[in-house]
């Protein structure tokens, strides 16, 4: 077995949840389709119509998300979590909303979503740098996000600034669906071949 087969395998064992990408494209076409469908109905999309759609978004994508997770458990089994990651995740999830929190006080001009759609970018970037080149598909999230600044920036931008959050959100909806797409690819083709690998490492 070469330098390349064990790093696969490593990159399996070590992503194995993130890789159930199914439920990145299920999320990420409730978001577009909810969010699509507000700016089809809304003659005068606002942020906060924005976030209401978000909102509404999480009713199919959780209903998804929890049948593909019975999904992915009978087809591929189930790995146990580690438990010491819960903490850090915890945390992670404090800091996040106190610092976007502290950003819209201070900053009222900021949109009460634009935190979220950041986040999302940089997130989307690390991913790819960590797993470059194997998921440098991940980049696409935050294009998605840079083009709906691009599209309603104040100055060059062709669409008004009340259509920011909404036409952001729909762009990221639409690239996750490729992303989740192409990560359930890489999942089904690493499980493949570390089964093929197998007899080699006993």
């Amino acid at each position: 077995m070469n330098h390349d087969q064990l790093e696969r395998i490593r990159l399996l064992s070590s992503r194995f949840h993130q890789l159930q990408g199914l439920r990145v494209a299920a999320a990420g076409a409730s978001l577009a389709a909810v969010m699509g469908l507000y700016l089809l109905v809304t003659s005068a999309p606002t942020d906060n119509g924005a976030l209401i759609a978000l909102g509404v978004s999480v009713v199919p994508m959780f209903a998804s998300v929890r049948w593909l997770d019975r999904y992915y458990t009978a087809t591929f089994g189930r790995q146990v979590a580690n438990p010491r990651q819960l903490p850090r995740k915890v945390l992670f999830f404090f800091a996040y909303w106190g610092t976007a929190a502290v950003l819209n006080h201070l900053i009222p001009s900021i949109p009460a979503g634009a935190p979220t759609a950041a986040t999302t970018a940089i997130a989307a970037v690390w991913v790819a740098i960590r797993d470059w080149p194997t998921r440098s598909y991940y980049l696409g999230a935050a294009v998605a996000v840079a083009l709906g600044l691009a599209l309603s920036a104040p100055v060059g931008g062709v669409l008004p600034p009340n259509m920011t959050l909404t036409v952001m959100f729909t762009l990221v909806g639409v690239s996750f669906v490729p992303i989740g797409i192409l990560d359930h690819r890489l999942l089904v083709k690493l499980v493949a071949e570390s089964r093929l690998a197998a007899p080699a490492i006993k």
